[in-house]
């Protein structure tokens, strides 16, 4: 068992490289639910696990190789996937997630920053199209609108989320 400091260094590691592991278990198990439920197990077996944990490597590249055997863990039971990937390619795509997590948190971290800064009618039109998945004609039915309007403003909001993640990243580059 762990005591109550290395319990909160492992919740300040975890909670830092959650979304990167997140980003990488997503990317591999399409299902929305499997992949939470791999996330999971990865934290668990995380957790369990820390003691071994050596402090000299990062703690993403250690995550990311426990979340690899999840991955491969839940494709053996799931063998009705008609998606696989073998040792290999999924050890390739492991090591290249390492160097790209950091770029591709920074930019979901602003992401969800610049969400929180648009207009509610804004938040509800991306809500209904990529939270839903609802095409433009069912949000226009929806809210008493033509679809042509409703993909002008949905355009323009990705261009505005666009920018806006722009100027955070380069605002978080240039900060020491």
């Amino acid at each position: 068992m762990l005591n109550a400091q290395d319990q909160e260094r492992f919740m300040r590691l975890w909670t830092s490289t959650q979304p990167a592991v997140a980003n990488y278990v997503h990317a591999l198990v399409r299902d929305h639910g499997a992949a939470q439920d791999v996330l999971q197990e990865t934290a668990l077996v995380l957790f369990r696990r820390f003691p071994e944990y050596d402090g000299a490597r990062p703690f993403l590249a250690w995550a990311l190789g426990i979340a690899r055997f999840q991955v491969l863990g839940w494709q053996r039971d799931a063998a009705r996937s008609r998606v696989a990937f073998d040792d290999d390619l999924l050890a390739r795509f492991t090591d290249t997630w390492v160097e790209l997590a950091p770029a591709s948190s920074a930019r979901g971290a602003a992401l969800q920053g610049c969400l929180d800064e648009l207009a509610r009618h804004a938040r509800e039109l991306v809500r209904l199209r990529y939270f839903e998945g609802q095409s433009a004609e069912a949000i226009a039915r929806q809210l008493g609108r033509n679809a042509p309007a409703v993909r002008v403003n949905l355009q323009r909001i990705r261009e505005q989320l666009r920018a806006c993640v722009e100027r955070q990243v380069r605002l978080e580059q240039s900060l020491p």
